[in-house]
């Protein structure tokens, strides 16, 4: 490896604005208000009660006495890329240098963060140092957006309640408040459905998003067979696998219609099991499947062809599959590096093998998944560090190849722009974001 041609190429892109296709910030905050909000992400509780078990007993509630706790355990996770995102943080916020993270420190750590990040313009800053121009949020049907920033932030609607959590009573009592009559129908999860995509329009929804189980398959459900599926619930009868199929199914596809009908894209987040580790910390409980194939998607892909489908898997396994999808398919479309998935191994293998294969305006490179704004910069400087390793290396081979054009610096930095600031934009861009970068 070349480091100065990396360390050139890795210059170019972090100079680049930030577009952050994905997140799990909350707009109306935006950033940590303590050092202990920072640790209290899932990373670092899950990494803790998985090194030295906690016993369901972290203080979760109280930031201050969590950020006692982590500290005391952080030496046990020095080895992850989780921990280096944390420095990051540290260095690049608060000025901390790597000595301060010591556990005798964490009152002085902590006081500090408190006086630093409980500023009112503290969001403002961190979004000024880290260059971040666009977010997109995870947003509930039910949310108030009254009050959004358009100028920074998009919503995106998070559909797992009109797919899996209908099976639910307080689901279906939840939308039905929202709805305003009880859910009796599948007419009426998709009137809710319909309700929730005009009202979030008004804020230039961006696209429709799911996190999916292993394996899961599309198929043609008649409308009859839903109204049955939803009788059965009603009358306090439970689905059997087969039942839940059916409707996921259905879902899938009322939803895809929907997209169709606003030209919507459809994100599908797909293979995680979810609440496999019974002593896990919430959010710490969840694996994926090494199993989980993108074949079940082949009917949803097939039937609305219209639509444009950003896949992201967990798997290894089916990396493959899902830059083969996106090779093949118009309207499926490879997108970041999701969870599990989200580190510089994974990072470094999806990537070259999508750039040697998918078109390169297929690709949205990364999102960060973030919970707060402070995470987004160390996220997206691990995933452009391993982009300025695969365009130095394609620069290096294009040279000795026999195939191989020149591929320049230039090429190399236009290729990296492409896959994180312009195709994002349009590949789930909307009006407010057309000029995001003008």
């Amino acid at each position: 490896m070349n480091s100065a041609l990396v360390s050139e190429i890795f210059a170019h892109l972090d100079e680049l604005p930030i577009v952050d296709i994905h997140t799990h910030i909350n707009w109306r905050r935006g950033a940590a208000r303590n050092i202990g909000e920072i640790l209290s992400y899932h990373y670092y509780t899950e990494l803790l009660n998985s090194a030295e078990y906690q016993e369901g007993k972290l203080p979760l509630d109280d930031p201050e006495e969590l950020t006692r706790v982590l500290f005391r355990g952080l030496d046990l996770i020095r080895n992850t890329v989780q921990y280096d995102w944390l420095m990051a943080i540290g260095r690049e916020f608060l000025g901390l240098d790597p000595s301060a993270w010591q556990p005798e420190r964490w009152r002085e750590v902590f006081n500090l963060s408190v006086e630093v990040m409980e500023q009112p313009d503290w969001s403002e800053r961190v979004l000024e140092q880290a260059n971040i121009i666009r977010i997109y949020l995870t947003n509930s049907y039910d949310e108030d957006l009254a009050g959004l920033d358009n100028s920074l932030y998009t919503p995106c609607l998070r559909v797992e309640p009109f797919i899996t959590g209908i099976e639910q009573p307080a689901e279906r009592e939840r939308m039905g408040a929202y709805l305003g009559q009880a859910i009796e129908q599948p007419g009426d999860v998709i009137a809710a459905l319909d309700i929730t995509l005009d009202a979030f329009s008004e804020y230039n929804l961006a696209y429709v998003a799911a996190s999916t189980a292993p394996n899961v398959r599309t198929f043609p459900v008649k409308e009859e067979d839903a109204g049955r599926l939803i009788t059965r619930l009603n009358e306090g009868s439970e689905w059997n696998a087969d039942d839940r199929a059916a409707w996921q199914a259905y879902a899938l596809a009322r939803i895809a219609e929907a997209c169709r009908a606003r030209d919507l894209p459809f994100h599908l987040m797909v293979g995680v099991n979810r609440g496999v580790y019974q002593q896990g910390v919430p959010s710490g409980t969840d694996l994926l499947d090494s199993t989980s194939s993108l074949r079940g998607y082949d009917w949803l892909f097939n039937s609305f062809p219209e639509v444009r489908f950003p896949v992201a898997v967990l798997a290894d396994t089916a990396g493959l599959e899902l830059a083969s999808a996106g090779w093949i398919r118009h309207n499926v479309y490879p997108s970041g590096h999701w969870w599990f998935a989200n580190q510089p191994v994974e990072i470094a293998r999806e990537l070259r093998r999508r750039l040697d294969v998918v078109p390169a305006g297929k690709l949205i490179g990364y999102f960060s998944d973030a919970y707060y704004l402070e995470f987004i910069l160390p996220k997206f400087r691990m995933y452009k560090f391993e982009l300025a390793q695969a365009l130095a290396e394609r620069m290096e081979r294009s040279l000795m190849h026999p195939n191989s054009d020149p591929f320049t610096l230039d090429d190399a930095l236009e290729l990296g722009g492409s896959l994180l600031i312009d195709n994002p934009l349009s590949i789930v861009g909307t009006s407010d974001t057309a000029a995001v970068i003008d």
